[in-house]
């Protein structure tokens, strides 16, 4: 699968990950968190396309505390990554 960053990360939750850290996650797609967010709700950010379909992955309200972030995208994708997540 081909991972290109960009700067969205997309305009709604369509999935969540479980059971990754932000580190975890960032080794995954091989880049750090590159999306300014809302400070105040978004700790984490990452935007994406995956095979030329834009995703995103974002921490909000302190979620990834218990390695939980939000997606955007085809589910196909986040599975593919992501295989352990719940």
């Amino acid at each position: 699968m081909n991972i290109m960053p960009v700067n969205i990360t997309g305009p709604y939750r369509t999935g969540t990950i479980r059971g990754y850290s932000a580190d975890e996650i960032e080794n995954i797609l091989g880049f750090p968190p590159n999306v300014e967010d809302d400070p105040d709700k978004v700790s984490h950010s990452w935007g994406f396309l995956a095979d030329g379909l834009n995703c995103g992955i974002w921490s909000y309200k302190g979620s990834e505390m218990a390695k939980i972030f939000s997606t955007y995208g085809p589910q196909y994708v986040f599975d593919t990554l992501f295989p352990e997540r719940s």
